[in-house]
């Protein structure tokens, strides 16, 4: 296939050979800044129906992108402008063996070798082509027709014209999926014209018009495509639902393909070993240990709490009368132990009392004054808060926040100048 811009012609090697990493090519255009080329040949499949543009480089020089201009050129995007001549860095060899001599000047009419980012295509091809079988098999099963692909770094998702989707069925998709993967299916593409369109039903209608390009798994799946694909479906390996959302009213299904899959069982069962193993436990037995963990966790929450709210009563207890204006000052205690506290001292009217818990550079206070005497909001903001840059508040009985900056000086002065509200 071959595609025409400005009277000249590109040739699409990429949808020649999908597995072929290596070309060579003349440079038909650089652009004034000498980070565009056009070629008069490529593998560099240009990014389009989500599938990111190729990366690689240009006689060692990084293509960082692909991409169609407004005329319909593939640009190849260099990481930095190309040279007016070969670097003297550069050895005297390419990997076609083809000599390019340091000092040669690099303009349109050159030869250049082409050699793909491998694992970057690679990997794509596997997320179109795992994309085309299950939404084949989407179709099929559930009569879930696509209405969007994204293919992420990480995941794949496909978005259905469907709200939910039974946990049964998603898994008879991936296991039909599974299923064409092990069967090693040929994955053919050709062209027709839109007038043969009717001789191939299509698991999608097209708008497109003159001459189309299909993609066919024999029996799975046919839809006119222009992307880049595998030849096989055995290439894929694997295919699993890792996710599912609802969003706009519609399902929105989450995949990994390909070595993805791989790479994510392979890290899952990892890390389930390892859980395991510190839980002392079998694989199989980690949901019931988690479990069983959990409620003792809860058990002893509780019962710290319980704790807590009893050493507040006890050491509230212990102090003077509660009709006089105190402080209490800790240090370094659980967060826990000033909230008790604070919602001990509530439960009297009488109370009046300024709590300090100093960790570390600063400082958490809470502030009560009980319902028998009148809440002095504005001079706790202005005379005890204010002058040291304090931060908080709420509403009586109860005002708490943080003190900066919490040397014994600064927590003095702010107890100081609490108590000085009652001479």
């Amino acid at each position: 296939m071959r595609f025409w811009y400005s009277g000249e012609m590109t040739e699409h090697l990429f949808y020649q050979d999908p597995l072929a990493r290596t070309f060579q090519a003349e440079i038909r255009e650089i652009s004034r800044d000498r980070r565009e080329l056009v070629l008069d040949r490529t593998l560099f499949y240009p990014e389009g129906g989500g599938q990111p543009g190729d990366r690689g480089t240009l006689q060692g020089f990084a293509v960082t992108n692909t991409r169609k201009d407004h005329d319909g050129k593939i640009l190849h995007i260099l990481e930095s402008p190309l040279p007016e001549y070969m670097p003297e860095h550069r050895p005297d060899y390419t990997p076609d063996d083809t000599p390019r001599r340091t000092g040669e000047s690099i303009s349109e009419g050159t030869i250049l070798t082409g050699e793909l980012d491998w694992d970057h295509r690679f990997d794509y091809m596997q997320q179109h082509t795992g994309q085309h079988l299950l939404s084949g098999a989407l179709f099929r099963i559930a009569r879930a027709n696509t209405v969007s692909v994204h293919q992420g770094a990480e995941i794949t998702t496909i978005e259905i014209d469907l709200q939910t989707l039974p946990r049964e069925t998603l898994e008879a998709v991936e296991d039909e999926v599974n299923h064409q993967i092990r069967l090693d299916a040929p994955v053919r593409t050709f062209t027709v014209d839109q007038r043969e369109l009717e001789h191939y039903p299509l698991r999608r209608p097209t708008s497109r018009t003159g001459t189309i390009r299909l993609v066919e798994i024999e029996g799975i799946d046919r839809v006119a495509c222009g992307g880049v694909h595998l030849p096989r479906t055995g290439l894929l390996n694997l295919v699993q639902t890792v996710g599912h959302e609802t969003i706009r009213n519609r399902l929105r299904l989450s995949f990994k393909i390909g070595n993805r899959a791989l790479r994510d069982y392979r890290e899952r069962h990892r890390e389930i070993t390892r859980s395991a193993a510190l839980l002392s436990c079998h694989p199989r037995d980690l949901p019931h240990r988690i479990e069983a963990g959990q409620r003792e966790l809860q058990d002893l929450r509780r019962e710290l709490r319980l704790r807590t709210e009893a050493l507040a009563r006890h050491i509230l207890g212990a102090a003077d009368s509660p009709e006089t204006p105190r402080e209490l000052l800790l240090e370094k205690e659980p967060e826990e132990l000033l909230k008790a506290l604070a919602e001990e001292a509530c439960t009297d009217r009488r109370r009046r009392i300024i709590l300090v818990n100093r960790c570390g550079g600063e400082a958490l206070w809470a502030i009560v004054v009980g319902e028998d005497h009148p809440f002095p909001q504005e001079e706790l903001r202005r005379k005890v808060l204010a002058p040291l840059g304090a931060k908080g508040g709420g509403k009586a009985p109860l005002w708490r926040g943080v003190l900066p900056e919490a040397s014994p000086e600064r927590i003095r002065t702010m107890t100081r100048a609490f108590l000085d509200l009652w001479p």
